[in-house]
Parts: C-alpha cells; sequence; structure tokens
C-alpha cells in the first residue's frame, strides 16, 4: 500500500475523541462529587437531637470552665441548688419512661461499641506485639 492508498484519519475524530474522554472524565468527576455531597447529607440527617446537644456541650466546656475559675462560689452554690431541685422535684418524670428509658440505653449501646472496639484493638496490638517478638532477628 502506498500513501495514496491508505484511508486518511481526520483530524476532527481524534478531537472528538479526546473531548468525549475528557467529558467523560468530567461527568465521572461531578458524579463522585456528587455521591459525597449525597453522603454528607445523609450523615447530618442521621445527627439527631442528641447529636446537636453534644455539639453544644462541647462548645460550652470553655466558657463553663471560664465560669468556674471567675465565680468558683456561685457556681458551686448553684451547682447545689439545682441538685436540690433535681432530687426534690424529679423533673425527669416528666419525660416518660420510655424516652429516658431509651436515651440510656442509647448511651450504653454507644459506650459499650466504643469500649469493645478499643478492647479488640488492645488484643491486636498485643497479639502483633507478642509475634514481632517471636520473630528470629
Amino acid at each position: 500500500m502506498n500513501t495514496e492508498q491508505q484511508p486518511e484519519i481526520p483530524t476532527n475524530t481524534l478531537a472528538a475523541d479526546h473531548a468525549t474522554a475528557d467529558t467523560a472524565a468530567d461527568a465521572e468527576t461531578r458524579l463522585q462529587l456528587k455521591r459525597e455531597a449525597v453522603r454528607l447529607r445523609l450523615a447530618q440527617q442521621k445527627d439527631d437531637a442528641l447529636g446537636q446537644v453534644g455539639v453544644i456541650a462541647r462548645m460550652a466546656v470553655p466558657l463553663a470552665r471560664q465560669m468556674v475559675r471567675q465565680h468558683p462560689y456561685a457556681t458551686l452554690s448553684s451547682a447545689a441548688l439545682v441538685g436540690i431541685w433535681m432530687i426534690r422535684g424529679k423533673p425527669w418524670r416528666a419525660l416518660g419512661g420510655s424516652v429516658l428509658a431509651g436515651l440510656l440505653a442509647r448511651q450504653a449501646l454507644a459506650y459499650s461499641l466504643s469500649s469493645g472496639s478499643q478492647l479488640v484493638k488492645h488484643l491486636i496490638a498485643s497479639d502483633r506485639a507478642k509475634s514481632a517478638s517471636g520473630r528470629p532477628l
């Protein structure tokens, strides 16, 4: 075959192939970004009132420390009064037994799962340390 018999590949086709490849890569990137955004939205929706209370509590800790340092006697007196009110008034009765039991069960489950995962990590680490020390050099 000589050069006259070879079919010519138009340069427009190569440019179109590159453009479609770039578009496909851009589409995949956009799709991954959208998936991540949906995951974040779902994670935010799973946060319920207790999650928000935890966030507020973490934000309030520095303010509470500052208040206790500035006014230790007033803080101690206020804590004693709140304690007396809670013992006498029993405000948790207004919540209802099922709500309180659900909150306590959730906290107990979260605590047991976190401590269980720490136990497993500790066991794995100790097993790795034993196997590493038993190996000949």
